[in-house]
């Protein structure tokens, strides 16, 4: 992987030539209820305090997490 997208996991999922629908949809179905689960788990922030007013300042994957979950909640709000 490059150096920029090392921090980033990855799932491989090897599918054999006989995987079925039923077999594919149950797969989607737990990676989905996973995925919720991870999300509502606590992030591990790696905040530091700036001198001035106390203030966090947050890394770039932080912030990038932050907006990514505000997209995702706008999407979802919009979708019910």
């Amino acid at each position: 992987m490059h150096s920029t997208v090392q921090h980033i996991t990855v799932l491989r999922v090897v599918i054999r030539e006989d995987f079925s629908r039923t077999l594919t949809e149950r797969l989607v179905i737990n990676i989905t209820k996973v995925i919720h689960e991870l999300d509502t788990l606590p992030a591990k922030v790696k905040a530091t305090m700036s001198g001035r007013n106390g203030a966090v300042n947050k890394t770039e994957m932080e912030k990038t997490r932050e907006i990514t979950e505000a997209w995702k909640k706008f999407v979802q709000d919009r979708e019910d």
